[in-house]
């Protein structure tokens, strides 16, 4: 891999060439490409107009976002396949010595290819669309939240054409931390009673507090902090530079701030388990008061929420687990100021003996933490089971019904032929499939659902086994390249952290057309960008470049 990586940097030094025929130099390394310009404007569509849209408020915004997603992904795709040709007549113009192979970057074995994955869950898309009974609703994703098998091919088409090469540039970093605070500002307003662009007018009394900011439900809100919250947090710790410390600094205190508000254990899962594997990243490379630090600024945004919470009495309609604990002032007080004693500690532990501090985090110390951290958790777990805590006790009930839809999902599953075992039922097909529940469920629940609120049960019943299996196999192809080349790089880290706090949360959660595409956009950009780095183009044709 470092012979090719030497390869790529010196076919880089050496592109830069007068060609014979005009006499004039070209670059194919260059900054600013058209490519570049097309990625770098989708980009920022996504962590800007994306997020803001909406054609009717909330009473359409599940089918009105992924219309806006799927409408501007084609617009793209045919502008970055445009742009890709156009430079490859100019490679060849003024370069004819070069292959046509040489233009198409390979870094990894076909089968560890995160796209082949991708494509390979189309493909599974497409026989649950053959396994369904309503073909209409399973293509356009009408009898569910509208991600049907076209929304499906629309994902996977930008995830394939950002993974080949993407330039990640500061107009994207600077639109998603505008951006997501202005959601965030909306949300925290709307939990104190405020409606300042009247989101909630129609919405009938008793569901008010169901819809926030510019996401809908509370679960999908947290969804989306759960994807830009590790991404901040991963550039605040790896950055080198100030500018992108102090904006995701900010950016960490105000995303704890928005934390309450959404009102959902989701939002936690995804963000818990990404700091654990930003923790493990950050010891690995050193960076350990970087990441207690970027602790210490959520827990300060949690503890002025849950002060202003108590003060201002703000709503607390569906308020429960976990977010009973973070709107508690004196828990959080108490948190915070565990915090600062353990940064105050490592900072003088690190003033008096840095090559200790420095030598003391790596694989031993990883190791250990796992094996206390595993036999907490097996400890916390008996605990919570023999209090009778409802966070360890699973029933119908569970996670507001929760308990009740995924115990029925895998009934659908269970009780399936072979065939829908392997293929699944068919694309969209749970409320198709909870009819046979209708009358229990209503009693039980009060609710219809046309969703597992588990993206795993989901693609379980309406993809199959062969869904499953590539839907995660792309998960963890594109983590694994990541991973092998993130080389402490805030931008690479981000991406992972991202998207890992996506997956992790969806197992609680549904999928849908709202934040589901930027999971797919950020792990697509987190691999794109590495193959953009690790050929040299643009500022990294220094190999001395900062991130």
């Amino acid at each position: 891999m470092s012979n090719k990586k030497t390869a790529n940097k010196k076919q880089n030094s050496n592109s830069k060439s007068t060609n014979s025929k005009s006499g004039s130099s070209f670059d194919r390394f260059r900054q600013n490409r058209p490519v570049d310009i097309v990625n770098t404007l989708y980009l920022v569509f996504m962590t800007s107009i994306f997020s803001l849209y909406m054609h009717n408020k909330y009473f359409d915004i599940t089918g009105s976002r992924g219309k806006i997603f799927s409408s501007v992904t084609i617009v793209y795709a045919v502008l970055l396949i445009m742009s890709v040709i156009l430079e490859i007549f100019m490679i060849r113009y003024y370069q004819p010595e070069l292959e046509i192979k040489d233009l198409f970057y390979k870094d990894s074995k076909v089968v560890a290819m995160p796209e082949l994955w991708a494509v390979l869950f189309v493909v599974a898309n497409v026989f649950a669309w053959f396994m369904s009974p309503n073909k209409q609703g399973s293509w356009d994703g009408s009898t569910g939240r509208f991600m049907g098998l076209a929304f499906i091919i629309v994902l996977v088409l930008a995830f394939i054409l950002l993974a080949r090469e993407t330039l990640i540039a500061f107009p994207v970093l600077i639109s998603l931390f505008v951006v997501s605070s202005f959601v965030y500002f909306i949300a925290i307003l709307q939990h104190f009673g405020n409606d300042p662009f009247a989101l909630r007018e129609k919405v009938v009394e008793k569901q008010k507090q169901m819809f926030i900011t510019t996401f809908g439900n509370i679960n999908t809100y947290g969804s989306y902090i759960a994807v830009v919250l590790p991404v901040m947090v991963a550039l605040f710790i790896f950055s080198k530079k100030l500018w992108v410390k102090v904006l995701s600094g900010i950016s960490i205190v105000i995303a704890g701030m928005g934390i309450i508000p959404a009102k959902s254990d989701n939002v936690y899962l995804g963000v818990g388990v990404a700091f654990i594997v930003l923790f493990y990243i950050a010891v690995w490379y050193k960076r350990f008061t970087e990441y207690v630090f970027s602790v210490l600024l959520m827990g300060i945004g949690l503890l002025i929420m849950a002060f202003l919470n108590s003060a201002l009495k703000g709503s607390q309609k569906h308020i429960n687990g976990i977010a009973e604990i973070v709107e508690n002032p004196k828990i959080m007080g108490l948190f915070v100021f565990a915090i600062i004693v353990v940064l105050i500690v490592v900072l003088v532990f690190r003033t008096v003996s840095y090559e200790q501090y420095k030598n003391i985090q790596g694989k031993p110390l990883l190791i250990c933490i796992t094996i206390i951290g595993v036999l907490a958790s097996i400890v916390v777990i008996v605990l919570g089971v023999r209090s009778g805590n409802e966070l360890f006790v699973f029933n119908d009930d569970w996670g507001t019904y929760r308990g009740y839809i995924w115990r029925r999902s895998f009934d659908v599953f269970k009780n399936g032929s072979s065939m829908q075992k392997l293929f699944g039922h068919g694309n969209e097909t749970i409320a198709l499939n909870m009819q046979q529940y209708y009358d229990e469920m209503v009693s039980i629940t009060g609710k219809k659902y046309d969703n597992s609120h588990c993206e795993f049960l989901q693609y379980l019943v309406t993809t199959g086994i062969f869904g499953v299996i590539t839907y995660y196999g792309m998960a963890a192809a594109s983590f694994i390249y990541i991973g092998k080349r993130m080389k402490c790089d805030a931008i690479a880290i981000a991406c992972l952290a991202g998207a890992i706090g996506y997956l992790t949360q969806a197992l609680v959660n549904l999928n849908q057309p709202i934040t589901t595409p930027y999971y797919f956009v950020i792990l697509a950009a987190g691999i794109g960008y590495i193959r953009y780095r690790d050929q040299g183009y643009g500022r990294f044709a220094d190999e001395s470049a900062e991130d």
